[in-house]
């Protein structure tokens, strides 16, 4: 799985509240199996007619994490 198929992914969602995406970690580590690494991205949500709420933040948030998870078993970390 490479970072830019992994956004392209977040992509397909169809949101046009999503504004851009940014990748700010790779992690592999000793707390990471040696099969898997985390990543992380910045997402910056925007309308240009509104306020976003938390509800909809917190919608498409979990359609996002969602699609990962669907698309490349992907866990979230805590």
């Amino acid at each position: 799985i490479t970072v830019e198929h992994a956004k392209r992914v977040i992509l397909g969602i169809d949101s046009n509240l999503i504004e851009s995406i940014t990748l700010f970690d790779v992690y592999t580590g000793s707390q990471i199996p040696e099969d898997k690494k985390s990543i992380a991205f910045s997402i910056r949500y925007r309308a240009s007619d509104k306020t976003l709420t938390d509800a909809e933040i917190e919608s498409l948030h979990s359609a996002i994490t969602d699609r990962l998870r669907d698309t490349f078993r992907a866990e979230l970390r805590n």
